[in-house]
């Protein structure tokens, strides 16, 4: 009577030993990407640590091929860097449900750092018909009206125009999110949201992304000598908390006082209204971390586009020369370019691809991770790794975009005996379902400020006294994921008495 159970125990055991020998063959019959050689204990950690880690991984490609294996510390999880296309469609696009999730994150009530699953969804649907394209529509003269006023403010002060496009951006999208008027660069909610991110950055520079490569550092206390992440993410929670709120308790109250402007909060607070007049603590959890999102993903990134593209007209004057040809046929000299005529003006609309490509905003991209062991060009890729997709090396891969440095509009019209490159915005606003819910009103927030830009100004070199060109110091600031342009010297000359006619005969 007891030989029945120990031989049901050890029948068991084999077959569990055999499951898990299988299992290891199975996963040595498939060798991991290549990578860069992992040293004991400390992995790939000091390889990662390069301040333009897209640039060192795509001269990795040379070696190791389109996709990058890298360990982390000790058992930590590891990386994988992603440098084509074709690789990253293949791992993120047609296998997306296992790619979806995103690696552990601070701020994780953020719809970019939320992992996937039913919360996700629920969060991304009112963001997603708040974006889809024919709401954008909508909010174009709100676009419109701010980059108006950007525009007056740069013939005023033209060396503050960094200052002014950001309080262009931050204006369109407290007003389309909250339905609150910005009314100066010092604006309360704007001045909270910019601490809040410049916060986000400091922690993921000193204490998230160390944390993802080193993970016992998460259990060292704040009083120990060089732990002062520990103290920038216990400052950043409350910053977080702030900007998730505040900016919405606002918005809420003047909904009920009766005193709001139609936005994205009013239009949430109106579909999840109870029958008695009042919200649930779960809607307002979902709204306020709705509204929380769009502020967050628009600005830096609309802001870090314009900045790229002052710098791509200054650079290239012979693009921005033809530009302004096809404004002036086309739309002449009586009003600034509506959304609905850029099919009118397929080379500002070329253009505008062209500085997502050239101008790479998000190099490395949000990062994903795998949930379950998955395969990628003949790889295999273990449940757990971060996933990069490298945006730099895609838009700047010379066999796709000859020349890749070149700022050159043309690559994005079709002519007649040539291949037509590869659409940027494949690229740029991510893959699978982790893609860019804003899309749409990003790219009609830079059309207009571009269009509107090219109207007006002729941006050029500055020169000295003596009429000697002074070029560019261009220094760039990676702020998190992204790669952002530092103000620098250059002249913005209205193109004629008309020109600034359009942005000032009709005062804001």
């Amino acid at each position: 009577m007891l030989d029945l159970p120990m031989a049901l125990i050890e029948g068991t055991i084999v077959a569990v030993l055999i499951l898990w020998f299988t299992r290891l063959r199975r996963r040595g019959a498939t060798a991991l990407p290549p990578g860069p050689r992992a040293y004991p204990l400390i992995g790939n950690v000091l390889d990662m640590m390069v301040p333009e880690l897209w640039e060192e991984a795509q001269r990795w490609g040379k070696s190791f091929g389109d996709i990058i294996y890298l360990k982390g510390l000790g058992f930590g999880k590891p990386f994988v860097i992603i440098n084509s296309y074709e690789a990253a469609v293949e791992l993120l696009e047609k296998r997306s449900l296992n790619s979806a999730d995103r690696p552990g994150q601070r701020w994780d009530w953020a719809l970019v750092n939320m992992s996937y699953g039913e919360e996700f969804k629920k969060l991304r649907a009112p963001v997603q018909k708040f974006f889809d394209q024919s709401s954008v529509l909508h909010y174009e003269e709100v676009q419109r009206r701010s980059v108006r006023n950007c525009i007056r403010s740069i013939l005023q002060t033209p060396e503050e125009y960094e200052l002014h496009v950001r309080t262009a951006i931050s204006t369109t999208i407290m007003m389309l999110t909250y339905g609150h008027e910005v009314k100066s660069s010092n604006d309360r909610y704007v001045s909270l949201a910019r601490d809040g991110i410049r916060e986000l950055v400091l922690a993921m520079r000193q204490g998230a992304y160390l944390v993802d490569i080193i993970p016992w550092l998460k259990y060292v206390p704040e009083w120990v000598p060089g732990a002062g992440f520990q103290q920038v993410a216990s400052n950043g929670a409350k910053l977080s908390h702030d900007m998730r709120y505040l900016p919405y308790y606002n918005a809420r109250d003047s909904f009920f006082s009766g005193t709001a402007v139609q936005s994205f909060t009013s239009e949430q607070i109106e579909e999840r209204l109870g029958a008695d007049g009042k919200l649930s603590k779960v809607d307002e959890d979902i709204i306020s971390a709705a509204t929380g999102i769009v502020y967050i993903g628009g600005v830096d990134t609309s802001v870090s586009a314009i900045m790229g593209f002052i710098l791509a007209m200054v650079m290239f004057p012979e693009a921005q020369k033809r530009a302004q040809d096809e404004l002036d046929r086309v739309i002449g000299g009586d009003h600034l370019p509506y959304v609905s005529d850029r099919e009118r003006l397929p080379y500002c609309t070329a253009l505008c691809k062209e500085l997502l490509r050239w101008h790479v905003i998000t190099p490395l991209a949000v990062p994903h991770a795998i949930r379950e062991d998955d395969m990628c060009g003949g790889f295999r890729i273990p449940a757990g790794t971060t996933v990069y997709m490298n945006q730099w090396a895609m838009h700047m891969d010379p066999v796709e975009y000859p020349d890749p440095h070149v700022f050159r509009p043309e690559r994005h019209l079709p002519a007649p005996g040539e291949r037509l490159q590869r659409d940027p915005n494949k690229v740029t606003f991510g893959l699978g379902r982790r893609v860019c819910p804003g899309k749409q009103s990003a790219e009609n927030t830079i059309f207009i400020m571009a269009t509107h830009m090219l109207s007006v100004f002729n941006m050029s070199k500055s020169r000295r006294a003596d009429g000697s060109i002074i070029e560019p110091n261009v220094r760039y600031t990676n702020e998190g994921i992204i790669h952002h342009i530092d103000q620098f010297e250059c002249s913005f000359t209205p193109r004629s008495d008309s020109a600034v006619g359009l942005v000032t005969s009709t005062l804001e």
